[in-house]
């Protein structure tokens, strides 16, 4: 969102389709609680109450959302679903401080927490959201996928609806299942970042403007979209060209780190096509 008012605009609650609304609370207002937030009030659903450690964010969160500022670790007895959108390390730590009225189910939204961290073994669960989530980028939540985890059907069933009202839908999985998923979505979008992060140091080691590399990432992405990763592949690595690999090692003396994270990724994609990947 470029602005207050366009966060404010997509923060506006709009009418239900007959689909169940909830009341909703967040522990926690960072980029994950913001952006749930928005794509929540936009399905119908109400924000009631927002709280964080360092109530500032909080403040502005429950302002564009019409919710209660709460500065302690509760929530109004109307609340359906507490969220505890806060540090995954932090997690265990809140939900067992929390205090929230006997209706309400406890949630988090990490992906590699644990379903039993929340402390429950009734009115509890997960909804983790496979998306890269940054601070002034609204992402278009009716693309994501949900994952969700409970441990009661009821508890399962608000969160599919829950999930399914704005997202590209929800795929039920254990906590196990999740974590892994958490760990390839690191690769697919941590990993390849600072991939292009250390392109761009190479870029300018040889003395050229790092946006020069941009054309080259929007092809990459939209070969990756249109052929899969697996298909999308190019390069020495890929082709097996010992000798461009080798040149390439050398001509990165300037880093002993860059040398050796070239050397082993270019040998796992050397593998992964020998085996039989086209």
């Amino acid at each position: 969102m470029s602005s207050a008012s366009d966060a404010a605009a997509c923060l506006t609650p709009q009418a239900s389709s007959g689909v169940a609304t909830y009341n909703i609370s967040f522990i926690g207002a960072g980029n994950v609680a913001s952006s749930l937030c928005a794509g929540f009030a936009a399905a119908g659903h109400r924000i009631i109450s927002i709280a964080s450690k360092g109530g500032e964010s909080a403040g502005e969160l429950s302002a564009l959302t019409g919710a209660q500022h709460r500065r302690d670790l509760s929530v109004p007895d109307s609340c359906d679903i507490l969220f505890l959108a806060v540090t995954d390390s932090a997690i265990a730590e809140v939900a067992a401080r929390v205090k929230i009225p006997a209706g309400t189910m406890l949630a988090h939204t990490a992906g590699s927490v644990s379903l039993a961290a929340l402390g429950r073994n009734r009115s509890a669960g997960v909804l983790y959201p496979l998306q890269t989530f940054t601070k002034g980028f609204f992402p278009d939540l009716g693309k994501v996928p949900f994952f969700i985890e409970a441990t009661d059907s009821r508890s399962l069933e608000m969160l599919r609806e829950l999930g399914n009202s704005v997202g590209a839908g929800t795929w039920e999985c254990d906590s196990l299942q999740r974590s892994k998923l958490h760990v390839a979505a690191v690769f697919t979008n941590n990993f390849s970042n600072f991939m292009m992060t250390t392109g761009e140091v190479i870029a300018a080691e040889a003395g050229f403007d790092p946006s020069l590399l941009k054309p080259l990432a929007e092809e990459t992405m939209r070969k990756v979209l249109r052929m899969g990763p697996v298909l999308a592949q190019t390069g020495p690595a890929k082709r097996d060209d010992e000798g461009t690999v080798k040149s390439h090692i050398d001509l990165l003396s300037f880093s002993p780190q860059h040398q050796e994270l070239y050397r082993l990724v270019s040998s796992m994609i050397s593998g992964y096509y020998k085996n039989g990947r086209k």
